[in-house]
C-alpha cells in the first residue's frame, strides 16, 4: 500500500474509531468490519452531517435528548427511545445538539429486501418508519436493537448472523404492525413450479459465467419461455437477466475485494463479455465503477 494512501487511511481512522465512511459528492460508501455487513455506530457528541444516501439501511435509536433529521426535505425529531429507519438510497441529513446520544445502525439490505414476503411489500418496506408511538412492536423493535448492539460489542463468532437474525426478526415486526392490512392477495401456486424454479436458479448459479440465455434456462426447465419468465418473477421477485445480472456483480464484488487480479480477468470469471460491458452494469447496479469499488472496500 502506498504511503498516501495509508496516510489517507490514519487520517480517516483518526476521524471515526469505528471504521470508514468514505463520501463522494452525496453518495456515502459504508465500510464493514471483515466477514460483515452491519456497522454500529454510537456518539455522544454533538454531531451535524449534511445530506448524503448510501446503499445501506441506516437506523437511528435516541438514548439522550433528541437526533433531528431530515429526510427527503421532511424533518423528525427523534427523541429519546424513539426510532427512525431510512430505506436505502434515500437523502438525508442529521443535527444533534450537546447533551444527547443515539446509536446509529446501518447494514446492507440484501439479506433483508430479498426474502419474498418482504419483495412483494417492496414499495410499503421503501418508506421511512418513524416508531414513536410507545406501541408494544415499537418497543420490541427497540429491544432487539439493543440486543443487535450487544452482539456487535462482543464480536463472538458468527456474530454477523446472529444480528441479522435479530433484523429479520425486527422486520418481520415492523411489517406485522405497521403494514397490516396491506399485504397482497394471494394467488393459488403449484408447489411443482416452486421446485423447478428452485433449479433453475441453481442452473444459472452453475452457468453465469457462460452466455446463458431466457431460452436456455426455460428448456432446462421445460417451460415456454413466456411462462418461465413470468414464473421465475413470481418465484423470485427478480426478472431472469436482473437475477442473473445480480449474481455475477455479486462474484466480481468478491474477486475486487479478495483478490488484486486485472480487471478484465474478473470481468470474464463473472460472466461478462467485456470490460465495457462489466463497467457499465456493475454502476448501473453498485452506483460506482468496479476500479472505485476496490480502492474504497478493498483496502480495508
Amino acid at each position: 500500500m502506498s504511503e498516501k494512501k495509508t496516510a489517507e487511511g490514519a487520517q480517516r481512522a483518526s476521524r471515526y474509531e469505528d471504521g470508514f465512511r468514505v463520501l463522494q459528492g452525496e453518495c456515502e460508501f459504508v465500510t464493514y468490519r471483515e466477514d460483515s455487513s452491519l456497522r454500529i455506530w454510537y456518539s455522544d457528541v454533538p454531531w451535524r452531517y449534511e445530506s448524503h444516501y448510501h446503499s445501506a439501511v441506516e437506523v437511528c435509536l435516541t438514548m439522550e435528548g433528541v437526533v433531528d433529521y431530515t429526510v427527503n426535505s421532511v424533518v423528525y425529531h427523534v427523541h429519546k427511545g424513539e426510532v427512525l429507519i431510512i430505506p436505502p438510497k434515500v437523502s438525508h441529513g442529521l443535527n444533534m445538539e450537546q447533551g444527547s446520544s443515539r446509536y446509529l445502525y446501518l447494514f446492507e439490505p440484501d439479506t433483508v429486501f430479498g426474502l419474498r414476503d418482504v419483495k412483494a411489500l417492496n414499495q410499503q418496506f421503501s418508506q421511512v418508519f418513524y416508531l414513536h408511538d410507545g406501541s408494544e412492536a415499537h418497543i420490541r423493535i427497540r429491544e432487539l436493537l439493543r440486543k443487535i448492539q450487544g452482539v456487535y460489542d462482543k464480536q463472538e463468532l458468527m456474530w454477523n448472523t446472529v444480528c441479522f437474525g435479530y433484523l429479520l426478526h425486527l422486520y418481520a415486526v415492523l411489517g406485522q404492525h405497521y403494514l397490516s392490512g396491506v399485504y397482497p392477495r394471494k394467488e393459488s401456486s403449484h408447489s411443482v413450479d416452486s421446485e423447478v424454479i428452485a433449479a433453475a436458479m441453481g442452473y444459472i448459479n452453475s452457468h453465469y459465467q457462460e452466455e446463458v440465455t431466457l431460452d436456455d434456462v426455460a428448456s432446462f426447465a421445460g417451460f415456454s419461455r413466456y411462462y418461465f419468465s413470468r414464473s421465475f418473477k413470481k418465484q423470485t421477485g427478480y426478472s431472469f437477466k436482473d437475477y442473473l445480472c445480480q449474481k455475477r456483480v455479486q462474484v466480481a464484488m468478491d474477486l475486487l475485494i479478495r483478490t488484486n487480479r486485472p480487471m478484465r480477468d474478473i470481468a470474464l470469471e463473472s460472466g461478462f463479455g467485456s470490460v465495457a460491458t462489466f463497467n457499465r452494469v456493475f454502476r448501473e447496479k453498485k452506483g460506482c465503477t468496479p476500479s472505485q469499488y476496490r480502492a474504497i472496500y478493498g483496502a480495508y
